[in-house]
Order: C-alpha cells, then structure tokens, then sequence
C-alpha cells in the first residue's frame, strides 16, 4: 500500500475531552464513516457484560459481529463518534482513526478479506516524508515520546527533542489501495544543555 503524505509539524492542539457513553445490554454502534461503501461490513463499538470496551468488524446484514479489531487505540474515548473509519472506494481496505490518550491520535489499517479483518502494517510516515528531520531527531537523543520519557527504562535518558503529540488520520482514499493521509506533530526541542544551570543551583542549595 502507498501513501500519499500531508505533513505539519507545528504546534498544534487537538488535546479534548474524554468522549463516553453508557451502552445498554447487548447494544452495538456504528461509529463515525462505519458503514463500508457495498453495504456489506460495519465498524461499530461496544461493552461487553465484563465491562470491557471494544471496536468490532461485524457483518451488516446479519449485525453478527466477525471480530474484534485488536490494533485500535480505546485507551481513551469509549462514545462511538469518537472513532472514524475512513473505507477504500472498493471496501478492501479500511482505516479507523482513534485517539491512544488526549495528545495521540493513531490509524489501524486492515484488509478486508474472506470476511476477516487482517492487519495492515505501515511504515513511519515521517521518516518517509522528511527523512532528514527524522535522522535529526535520532541525532538530539532518539526523539523521546511523553509516554516514554517517564518509563522506568527511559527515565534520565538525556534528550534534545522529544514528540510530545501526534495526530495522524486518513483524509480520503484516492484508489482501492492508494490514501491520503495528514499527519500534525508537536515536538519539544531544547537549545541549550542545562546541566551546567542545574549544578549551579545544587550548590546554592547548600
């Protein structure tokens, strides 16, 4: 599969409110650009009796659900609008656009195929679209995500950059395997070391 890359990096902010919604027993939604183009599949969400939250490829017709879709991002939203499905003209293909936290908007792509949904697999867009600025990055300290910044096994790792959002999602499909995709970063870069200013204060301290 290509893609065909719409790039920002800039400060932006598409940080929002939580989307919940209390299902019923047994009620499935059809989310956001769900249903596919021949009519025959839908992506919709719901919680089980356990109360776990879950995105489904189910069969429109006979509203039986096929599977669940593993690769989405619920960590945050569980209402259905706050998921979009993004269909290929010839419903092969489907991207669904989620949300993994506040500052993390993500696509999971499968092909649709033998009635089964299987995954996927893209490369990183912006190392593809500005190879230059993602060896940058690599260069500054490996371009730490938020979430990495504070796990155990990156905590004090020296950083000069570091992607504190990412909001990807399709924007249409231009053939049965060819997509547009908008991709709008923001990255905290540091011009110069601390260390020296924070080893002046430790002494103050004393």
């Amino acid at each position: 599969m290509k893609a065909a890359v719409a790039l920002s990096l800039a400060f932006v902010n598409h940080a929002g409110a939580t989307a919940m919604y209390d299902y019923k027993p047994g009620e499935f939604l059809v989310i956001d650009g769900g249903s596919s183009p021949d009519k025959k599949f839908s992506i919709v969400t719901e919680e089980n009796k356990a109360g776990k939250f879950g995105v489904y490829l189910r069969d429109a017709h006979t509203k039986k659900l096929i599977g669940q879709l593993e690769e989405v991002a619920i960590g945050l939203d569980s209402a259905p609008d706050a998921y979009h499905a993004h269909w290929a003209p010839d419903s092969k293909h489907v991207g669904i656009t989620s949300r993994a936290d506040r500052h993390w908007a993500d696509n999971a792509i499968y092909r649709i195929e033998n009635r089964r949904a299987y995954p996927v697999k893209t490369p990183e867009l912006l190392c593809h679209a500005v190879p230059a600025f993602c060896q940058l990055t690599k260069e500054l300290g490996g371009a730490l995500t938020e979430d990495q910044i504070y796990a155990e096994d990156t905590v004090g790792k020296p950083w000069m950059a570091r992607q504190n959002s990412s909001f990807s999602k399709i924007v249409k499909w231009i053939s049965p395997t060819r997509f547009v995709v908008s991709e709008e970063s923001q990255w905290q870069v540091k011009e110069r070391d601390p260390s020296a200013t924070l080893g002046q204060y430790d002494r103050r301290k004393n």
